[in-house]
């Protein structure tokens, strides 16, 4: 009864280290691709407040304290019989607008 208890414990230990070995491989390896994905936003160039971005939707500057949004709209058509033409550009929004106001006369003072 000994030996089979003294099976099981070694059983366990064995099945225990060979988990904590797999979990550290996993973490590393997690570990060794972060920070890239940072290098590649930085170098990524992003569209200034008023440029269109109309194939690129998450690709607007962030402001002073919040991103500017990717805004579309329909143009206005002169020829009834012309397609819907979609037009977007990077614009602050108004509650951005206030909140950065805000925070920034806040920060003078």
């Amino acid at each position: 009864m000994t030996k089979i208890i003294l099976c099981l414990a070694l059983c366990a230990f064995t099945l225990a280290h060979a988990l904590t070995e797999g979990k550290k491989d996993a973490f590393e390896n997690l570990l060794d691709g972060y920070g890239e994905e940072e290098v590649a936003r930085a170098n990524k160039q992003c569209l200034l407040r008023t440029h269109e971005c109309t194939n690129n939707r998450h690709g607007c500057c962030r402001g002073e304290y919040m991103k500017d949004e990717c805004t579309c709209f329909y143009a206005e058509k002169k020829d009834p019989k012309a397609k819907d033409v979609e037009v977007c550009s990077c614009q602050q929004p108004w509650l951005s607008k206030t909140a950065e106001s805000r925070c920034s006369s806040l920060y003078e003072n």
